[in-house]
């Protein structure tokens, strides 16, 4: 069988909801806020149930809080690390300068199930030219080519993104040639043509079907 490509994107973030949110969190920057209770309660618990029955080869996420908890939350009781990847952040013009997520070290002390071995495509992120969505395709692109020409490289292996909003859209663009946005906690399915050609088919994206609460999903 190919390989086979899930990209998530993480679950609702609290600032989605609470504009006041930094006051009860005053140690996060504005472009790293965590998950809301409905996003780490709900939404995360249900994309647990929708892998648990899936076996997961290699699970890859951006380093912020909520796409970390997102995937500590959804790989539950699997035995597998998480692979924190600046080449998985959100567009940088989004992001503080330089983007505010946790070192690794720390990253592990709140997340125990990340992979401090793991070398990342980038320790920091490159400039993006101009302003807007677009300008990460080129850093989603080369985090993409080389991780499964170097890290994903089992025929049959099953490998998770866990993102944002534009980096997936540059996903979808790169592997599916078609840039589309997805909403929170949904799931998009990529399965590659052929053994190791690095060349994918789209077979659903922008799947909610695990969830309980469809609306309010913000997929922009």
């Amino acid at each position: 069988m190919p390989r086979t490509i899930y990209i998530v994107r993480h679950c609702e973030r609290i600032d989605n909801i609470d504009p006041r949110w930094r006051k009860k969190h005053p140690s996060f920057e504005e472009d790293n806020s965590p998950l809301s209770s409905r996003g780490r309660n709900v939404q995360a618990k249900e994309l647990q149930k929708r892998f648990e029955n899936i076996h997961l080869d290699h699970v890859f996420a951006s380093p912020f809080d909520r796409t970390m908890e997102t995937s500590s939350i959804l790989i539950g009781n699997k035995d597998i690390l998480i692979k924190p990847d600046p080449g998985l952040l959100e567009a940088l013009y989004l992001c503080e300068n330089p983007p505010s997520f946790w070192k690794v070290d720390k990253l592990k002390e709140k997340f125990p199930n990340t992979d401090t071995k793991y070398v990342p495509v980038f320790k920091t992120c490159p400039k993006e030219g101009g302003y807007g969505d677009e300008g990460c395709l080129p850093r989603v692109k080369k985090f993409i080519e080389t991780v499964l020409d170097t890290v994903c490289v089992g025929e049959n292996d099953t490998i998770v993104f866990v993102s944002h909003g534009s980096p997936i859209a540059a996903a979808h663009d790169h592997l599916a040639r078609k840039w589309k946005y997805v909403g929170q906690a949904t799931v998009s399915t990529f399965t590659e043509v052929g053994n190791m050609t690095g060349k994918f088919t789209m077979d659903s994206s922008n799947d909610a079907s695990h969830m309980s609460d469809k609306s309010d999903l913000r997929a922009y």
